[in-house]
């Protein structure tokens, strides 16, 4: 009687653990399983969509954002998800945050030429917002040197004048800058990438494409090198709520694209071009 009662607590105990075990496993595999979900905004751009490829290369669950009239041909025979709806719209956002639980968000959202330059701050009011309350864990934003003390490496004369698309460059730093400063009061832990010159997808990194903590770095990068940079700080505590340039010091320019540079740097203090020739 004594035998069968020790027998019965081990089989118990066994069984036990072996719950406890099967436990574990489940734990892990919905860790594994929501670390692995991710909203991109703007991945069918030109950003976006080198940010999309790379994360459906590496296994990602990858849900994309679109409006229902949006070009899906850089990304359309990708195995991802669309959600429809418009980012300036608050119950889009409100539906689309709230039907799946995502552990990373990653703006790479760019405003057309008739967009107004409102586009960056007024829509990031809604994604902070929405992926605050509904508990993102990573926002990854695509910023742009010129947002925040950036804004002092440009001399009198850019600020003042307009691009090429004859917009003001203050107003569309103005715009970035109360995006950077919405994501990083909202809570939710973030990673800001600002770059300058995002050159054409026909042109690929060096392979020495890198971010820094050094406000004072300007550079062009290539938007495959970023998308890398990007996936190198995915769930990374290295990036966790810091700001960073990104940059390629040794991308290859020729022909309209280094003149293009050429004439770019011009928009910044002959210090600041000084400081990055070392």
């Amino acid at each position: 009687m004594k035998s069968l009662k020790i027998n019965t607590n081990l089989k118990f105990l066994l069984v036990l653990k072996f719950v406890f075990f099967l436990g574990i496993i489940s734990s892990q595999e919905i860790y594994a399983e929501s670390i692995n979900k991710i909203l991109v905004l703007g991945g069918n751009g030109q950003l976006g969509s080198e940010i999309v490829k790379d994360l459906v290369a590496e296994g990602k669950h990858t849900t994309v954002m679109v409006r229902a009239t949006s070009n899906l041909s850089r990304i359309e025979n990708l195995d991802v998800k669309y959600v429809i709806g418009d980012i300036l719209v608050e119950e889009d956002v409100k539906r689309i945050f709230a039907q799946s639980k995502y552990h990373t968000v990653i703006d790479a959202l760019a405003a057309g030429r008739n967009i107004e330059d409102s586009f960056y701050s007024e829509s990031q009011k809604l994604i902070s917002k929405y992926a605050s309350e509904n508990g993102v864990k990573h926002m990854i934003l695509h910023g742009a040197i010129g947002a925040g003390e950036s804004r002092n490496l440009f001399n009198k004369t850019a600020l003042e004048g307009t691009t090429g698309a004859g917009r003001g460059l203050t107003s569309i730093f103005s715009s970035k800058d109360r995006a950077e400063k919405t994501l990083i009061s909202s809570g939710v832990t973030y990673t800001i990438m600002r770059h300058l010159t995002l050159l054409p997808l026909e042109i690929k990194e060096s392979g020495n494409a890198e971010i820094t903590e050094d406000q004072k770095i300007i550079g062009a990068i290539s938007r495959d090198g970023l998308a890398r940079l990007t996936m190198e700080c995915l769930d990374n505590p290295r990036c966790f709520n810091k700001i960073f340039h990104a940059v390629d010091k040794d991308v290859e320019l020729t022909g309209r694209y280094e003149n293009m540079w050429t004439r770019f740097t011009k928009t910044f203090k002959p210090e600041i071009l000084d400081y990055n020739r070392q």
